[in-house]
């Protein structure tokens, strides 16, 4: 007999052009490999057209929709948000009455503040949140790093209520883990993001093509200023190497740049990927699991990275975990054809030893 799990999620599984849908679509599937029938709730929160729509209904055993009556309200306090401020109550509604016709084995809220949505389903059923990243002071660490914190952020206190509605919380990453186990006594996991591998092989080019694609959220936009602006300190770099930008990062840095090749955003990852030798990373600050580095490990693509950019991700190789970005491009400088090979022997040693740890501690987790 099959058993059932309810994904209730703000952000919608297809497509999968940012960190969070990724996460999403893939935590789902890995449900529905281990023999679950995956229920999917999209609270519309980034809309929905017509083939959005067919692609979750055609991926997902079952989906649901309810869509939001306005935008997102604004913070409850001054300095940051209610954890419930983003919850809408219709959706617990919902929930109750699919409860009323499926025994959910399985309930998993996708971030801390969509968590209330546990407190409507049975005790019977596991009521599970992947944080996807730490959002307690978050607008403080946004400030620090000299940006303005943006989306959803709250307090270490109200993300210790939200962690307390549930039985299991998955964290992505063992530093996120260590800091959820200080404010919560509930059982804490560590389930990262788990892709399968798929190498392409690169169409040959003049010049080595360096590739980055991403979302524009400030952090991203702020890695890449720090990254171009070491790159046009060593002109020698520009006669080796093309640097392509490709994702929705490209409308927010496009005002910016002086070294990328803009592609824009792209509908199909395999088709940006099979056009570059190496892809870079070179994140500075931050929080959560940076998804574009282990797309791009799954990718078979060797992988130039910052330590920020690789938090949660274990490397023995060098050039994965640079202190700067200053020190990573000097690497792309120093980048000979031998060390270029063993780059990408590592990467994806990287990639198998990651994701083998992941899939064995989804099946303790969830059987």
């Amino acid at each position: 007999m099959s058993k059932h799990v309810l994904i209730v999620s703000p952000i919608p599984s297809h497509p999968q052009f940012q960190g969070n849908s990724a996460r999403i679509y893939r935590l789902n599937r890995m449900f529905q490999l281990c023999g679950y029938q995956v229920h999917f709730l999209y609270f519309g929160m980034e809309g929905l057209n017509e083939k959005q729509q067919q692609e979750m209904e055609r991926q997902w055993d079952y989906f649901h929709f309810v869509k939001p009556e306005g935008p997102a309200a604004e913070p409850s306090f001054d300095e940051y948000f209610d954890i419930d401020d983003w919850y809408d109550e219709r959706i617990s509604d919902y929930v109750d009455e699919l409860c009323q016709t499926w025994d959910f084995d399985v309930c998993l809220a996708n971030y801390v503040w969509f968590s209330k949505v546990l407190e409507v389903v049975p005790e019977t059923t596991q009521k599970v949140i992947d944080t996807h990243d730490v959002f307690g002071d978050r607008h403080i660490v946004a400030k620090e790093a000299g940006l303005e914190p943006v989306w959803f952020y709250t307090t270490k206190e109200q993300e210790a209520h939200a962690l307390d509605r549930a039985d299991i919380v998955l964290a992505i990453q063992d530093e996120e883990k260590a800091y959820f186990e200080t404010i919560t006594t509930k059982q804490v996991e560590v389930l990262g993001y788990v892709v399968p591998y798929q190498p392409l092989v690169s169409t040959k080019n003049e010049k080595i093509v360096i590739g980055y694609i991403g979302s524009g959220n400030p952090f991203n936009i702020e890695s890449l200023r720090v990254f171009q602006e070491a790159v046009m300190e060593v002109p020698a770099l520009m006669q080796r190497f093309k640097f392509v930008l490709g994702g929705t990062v490209c409308k927010a840095f496009s005002e910016l740049n002086e070294i990328f090749d803009i592609v824009g955003l792209v509908d199909d990852l395999d088709e940006f990927y099979r056009e570059i030798d190496i892809a870079i990373n070179p994140m500075v600050g931050g929080t959560g699991l940076k998804i574009k580095s282990l797309e791009a490990l799954s990718y078979g693509k060797s992988l130039l990275a910052t330590e920020d950019a690789m938090v949660g991700i274990p490397s023995f190789d060098a050039l994965h975990k640079s202190t700067s970005i200053k020190e990573m491009v000097n690497n792309l400088l120093n980048l000979d054809d031998k060390r270029l090979h063993d780059l990408l022997q590592n990467s994806k040693i990287v990639f198998e030893r990651y994701n083998s740890e992941h899939i064995n501690n989804f099946k303790n987790i969830f059987g």
